[in-house]
């Protein structure tokens, strides 16, 4: 049975969420964007109709972190499909297994090598060109590289010899580390504001057709994948409790942005810069939980819900 949310209703749990929240002090900013928002706060939630409903510091640039493995597993689902990329993903490829550990270094792994394995091959520039058109196509709209964030992940590669650690770990990638190493600093050094979070996000809940261009950014096919690499590698240590309580796939990064899909129904995105103790924005995820929740909001509940105007 579907359950009917006036547009209304959704506006007034969007400002109740902004007012709740915009006080709360905990955390702290990353030291790759360290007091570049400091106090900011910002809501946006999409629809798949193209509206939006915006609430605080919308127009506040933020680096995605690794919310930019979005538009990066959108990206490879298109070249590959479902299950070729769940094989080129896989266990843990390396001799770290024998050592009993991974190599410890300030970036993903698993977005090295995810990004290692977009085509083409060897040629940094066609790659990278490649995931920004995915990002655009998503977005509606160019994100935007932040240079101080992004040479500072440089610093913190070189000085953790990141190249190297990978080679004596034998981690597997598919392309030049080199390349795969400064493309995803690159990629997950891009801004945003909310409303494009929450464009690339309804657009994902819209089987991939760009809610204000229209235009399909993806196979339609690919979001319940998109949506389901959501679930399963979301919100750091909280994605377990997250789930069982919000019941709405969501991702966060590092810049303090977080984003949930409903499919078919709306993206909700949020974004402060203080991190609580797992990495995720204190204030963003509260406020985004807080919208869902006090709707009854369920992405994993029988009743599908519908935005009437």
């Amino acid at each position: 049975m579907d359950r009917i949310i006036k547009l209304a209703d959704l506006e007034a749990a969007v400002a109740r969420a902004y007012e709740d929240n915009k006080s709360l002090k905990e955390g702290a900013a990353d030291a790759r964007v360290k007091d570049e928002n400091a106090g900011q706060f910002g809501i946006a939630v999409g629809l798949t109709d193209g509206s939006l409903i915006v609430k605080g510091d919308s127009d506040a640039k933020f680096v995605m972190g690794s919310l930019s493995k979005i538009p990066l597993v959108a990206q490879l689902l298109s070249q590959y499909g479902a299950e070729e990329l769940l094989k080129k993903g896989g266990a843990c490829c390396c001799k770290c297994k024998e050592k009993g550990k991974k190599p410890d270094v300030p970036l993903s792994l698993r977005g090295v090598r995810a990004v290692s394995a977009v085509e083409p091959s060897n040629d940094p520039e066609g790659k990278w060109d490649i995931l920004l058109s995915m990002m655009e196509a998503l977005m509606g709209s160019a994100p935007e590289l932040d240079d101080k964030a992004y040479k500072e992940q440089l610093r913190m590669n070189a000085e953790a010899n990141v190249e190297n650690a990978i080679a004596e770990a034998g981690f597997y990638l598919y392309d030049d580390a080199k390349i795969a190493i400064d493309t995803y600093s690159k990629l997950q050094s891009m801004k945003v504001d909310v409303k494009q979070l929450a464009t690339m996000g309804a657009t994902i809940a819209s089987d991939g057709v760009n809610v204000v261009t229209n235009v399909p950014a993806f196979d339609g096919k690919l979001a319940q994948n998109i949506v389901g690499f959501m679930t399963a590698h979301g919100l750091h240590k909280m994605n377990k409790p997250w789930l069982v309580r919000v019941g709405v796939p969501a991702k966060g990064g590092f810049g303090g942005g977080v984003l949930a899909v409903v499919p078919g129904v709306m993206a909700v995105a949020a974004f402060a810069p203080e991190l609580n103790e797992v990495g995720v924005s204190a204030k963003a995820s509260k406020a985004v939980a807080e919208i869902l929740t006090s709707l009854d909001i369920n992405a994993l509940a029988s009743a599908k819900v519908k935005i009437e105007k």
